[in-house]
């Protein structure tokens, strides 16, 4: 489906300035195209089914509410972790896993 800013901004009922701020974003990270000339706009560069929310969220870089590091003092290591970042890592690992299940297609249904 194809959509002009304008029409994107008032769906998100967000000024045109941020929505082009968004679409430039998007387009450099390759999800989305432009479509130039009249009648033109904006689509997806590949199928919805194919686009997840991890690939969004690591393109921006998104940080979860998880550290990434164990917070206590501990000797352990990747290869040798203590429980508690093992079970961060777990964590890590389900919110990715959930992440990378959720498609755009499943957002838009």
């Amino acid at each position: 489906m194809r959509m002009s800013a304008v029409e994107i901004a008032e769906k998100a009922a967000l000024s045109q300035p941020s929505i082009a701020k968004v679409l430039s974003t998007l387009r450099q990270g390759n999800f989305i195209v432009s479509i130039p000339g009249p009648g033109g706009g904006f689509t997806l560069s590949r199928s919805p089914e194919d686009m997840n929310v991890l690939d969004i969220c690591n393109f921006f870089e998104l940080q979860t509410a998880m550290p990434d590091h164990c917070v206590i003092t501990c000797s352990c290591s990747d290869d040798a972790p203590c429980r508690v970042c093992g079970a961060l890592q777990g964590v890590d690992d389900l919110r990715d896993s959930t992440l990378r299940d959720i498609t755009i297609a499943s957002l838009a249904a």
